[in-house]
């Protein structure tokens, strides 16, 4: 596996998430990322980053990839299982950390993503340290496993809020700020109402067409 830049591996003072990442994204020389490199830059910040990386695609409107929220939900499925199992890290196969994506693609969806997740971050500090926990992360667990599988059901436009309030958990474990994780888990609330009633309005509607057209 290549090594990380010598500038981004000294210690420096702690920083934003995202002027750790521009500064990461703008150190990188190639056209492919290995996984295990990023695990390596954010240490014990893994969980929430790839949380975070993995929700953003759901949750900025201009990124409509058809499929993203299926693909996106099965990898936050491994994460939040891990996180359930109380590991401090996430463990990656040497086969997965070897593995690579695109750098150019990573660029850009941290150059979009950074001037949304720093205005997020103005309100971002550590406080209520009960829901940040290693006990209490263990149940954040379940709860992105419960928004992971809402991503990853076909609803049409039904991956917002499920992906947004993955964005909040992932904030808040990174910052160790508790407001943001009650901000996320109303939010989860909100898209089991939400995609709940949609799915019921759906079914409602095949069903009454049904009924139509047997009558």
């Amino acid at each position: 596996m290549k090594s990380l830049p010598e500038s981004v591996l000294t210690p420096q003072p702690p920083q934003n998430l995202s002027a750790v990442l521009l500064a990461f994204a703008a150190s990188l020389d190639r056209e492919r990322i290995q996984w295990g490199e990023l695990d390596q830059l954010l240490g014990d910040r893994s969980f929430g980053f790839l949380l975070l990386l993995f929700a953003l695609p759901n949750s900025i409107p201009f990124v409509g990839i058809p499929g993203v929220s299926t693909v996106t939900g099965i990898v936050l499925i491994v994460i939040a299982l891990q996180m359930i199992a109380g590991l401090r890290r996430l463990y990656l196969p040497a086969s997965i950390q070897q593995r690579s994506f695109s750098g150019k693609g990573f660029k850009k969806l941290i150059q979009r993503a950074a001037p949304w997740l720093a205005k997020l971050e103005r309100g971002l500090k550590p406080r209520w340290p009960w829901l940040t926990s290693p006990r209490a992360e263990r149940w954040l667990g379940g709860v992105c496993l419960l928004l992971a599988l809402l991503l990853i059901l076909p609803i049409p436009f039904g991956n917002f809020f499920p992906g947004f309030a993955v964005v909040l958990l992932a904030l808040g474990l990174i910052e160790k700020d508790g407001v943001f994780i009650a901000a996320g888990l109303a939010m989860t609330i909100i898209s089991v109402i939400a995609l709940g009633g949609l799915v019921w309005t759906i079914i409602t509607g095949a069903l009454l067409f049904l009924q139509q057209l047997a009558g």
